[in-house]
């Protein structure tokens, strides 16, 4: 049996908001969730999850992390998160949340990579991470969309250790990449059209399962959101980027096979 997360693996995904209030009422319509309030020194986290299992987090943008970073930010696993932050930091990165420990789950921190895309560190404690994925309304996938891929790739194999495999299968006919730790697929890195001035700043996309497309773009609309680039055809199934109602972009995906592995271990039976 594999360890529950490997150093490394994408482990938890947080949506960074001036208005969780408004998120939680999209999300908990869109994806099914159930949404719990958790204290975090003087703001309140919220806590969401499918059948008992979490998935997520809802976060005061301002509170948490000083207003930086806004948007879906992906965490990925470490075993000594100072380390980890200090070298995110020397490899060109940005340190915007140092390294902060929060009560009945683990230690966190947030960089800003050299190409302006966000991401988290995580050193699990007491919460390893999602305890669900590949299910509807659980994440499925991680992705770094930029116009610099081989610098991308290059910042995030010296940080966490990755191999890579190509992949020419991209329904967009650009160059995908495939971070691996060994067998493993962790995340993807889509190139973007990187023409100078590149207009679209490199972003990591956070991409949950819906059991049918159609109705959650319905369902997006609805809610006030708006549906953006897609459908596209995957060889994992059919996916549309759209953005929530404070703008902030995910992807949904009907998913016809996994696109990261399920971990045995992603248990609701572990006390978070």
């Amino acid at each position: 049996m594999r360890p529950r997360f490997q150093p490394g693996e994408a482990v938890w995904v947080e949506l960074c908001t001036p208005d969780p209030a408004q998120a939680e009422t999209f999300y908990a319509a869109l994806l099914g969730w159930t949404v719990r309030a958790e204290r975090l020194g003087g703001t309140t986290y919220r806590m969401c999850s499918i059948d008992g299992r979490d998935v997520a987090g809802i976060s005061d943008a301002a509170a948490l992390h000083g207003d930086r970073p806004r948007g879906w930010l992906t965490y990925f696993a470490v075993d000594d998160i100072a380390a980890s932050a200090r070298q995110a930091v020397a490899l060109g990165g940005e340190l915007v949340a140092p390294p902060r420990y929060l009560p009945a789950a683990g230690t966190g921190a947030a960089v800003i990579d050299p190409f302006g895309a966000a991401f988290g560190l995580y050193q699990g404690e007491s919460r390893v991470g999602v305890q669900a994925v590949n299910s509807v309304g659980a994440l499925c996938w991680n992705e770094l969309d930029t116009g610099e891929p081989a610098e991308a790739v290059a910042y995030y194999r010296t940080l966490f250790g990755y191999t890579t495999q190509q992949r020419d299968d991209s329904p967009t006919a650009r160059p995908y990449t495939v971070l691996m730790l060994a067998d493993v697929p962790v995340a993807g890195i889509l190139e973007l059209d990187n023409a100078w001035p590149n207009p679209i700043p490199s972003t990591w996309v956070t991409y949950f399962a819906v059991a049918s497309l159609d109705d959650a773009l319905a369902r997006v609309t609805a809610l006030g959101g708006k549906p953006t680039v897609g459908p596209v055809d995957t060889p994992h199934g059919r996916l549309h980027l759209v953005k929530d109602p404070g703008g902030h972009t995910l992807c949904l995906i009907q998913l016809d096979t996994g696109l990261r592995p399920d971990h045995d271990s992603c248990d609701p039976a572990v006390t978070p």
